[in-house]
């Protein structure tokens, strides 16, 4: 497993997600790409057509749109992020949470979330992340 290039991805998907979060006080459904040349790419802005859209169908237009560069050896490893909510603990009950799911062409993927809460004066805070393996889908030959 290459650790450096997941980090690096993931700590890069998680800053743009905070980003937005910040920024807009919300985000639509991202990605973030780790090309063969070892460049980070981030999505493109959206369209007003696109912002538009249920984010549901949004994720299945992202991450098809990644499978596809897999596939063709374009990435070394693709982040997809996403705010949903979340339950680590039972007793915590449902949060709010930034999630990103990772995935290197070596074959580990994580979801990893950061839990956040929009606090009374508009700030963000922010909780510990935590993640748990996965199976690698879109680097399936």
């Amino acid at each position: 497993m290459n650790q450096e290039e997941l980090n690096l991805l993931l700590d890069h998907s998680l800053s743009w997600g905070c980003d937005e979060l910040e920024k807009n006080g919300f985000f639509h459904p991202y990605a973030i790409t780790l090309q063969a040349d070892g460049e980070l790419q981030r999505s493109g802005e959206l369209t007003e057509e696109e912002k538009g859209k249920d984010p549901e169908e949004l994720l299945k237009q992202i991450n098809a749109m990644l499978a596809a560069g897999c596939r063709q050896k374009l990435h070394k490893a693709v982040a997809v992020g996403t705010d949903v909510k979340v339950q680590r603990f039972k007793e915590e009950g449902y949060v709010k949470a930034i999630e990103v799911i990772i995935e290197h062409e070596d074959g580990n993927a994580f979801d990893c979330f950061l839990p956040y809460r929009k606090k009374e004066d508009g700030s963000i805070e922010y909780g510990a992340i935590f993640s748990t393996p996965l199976k690698s889908e879109k680097f399936k030959s």
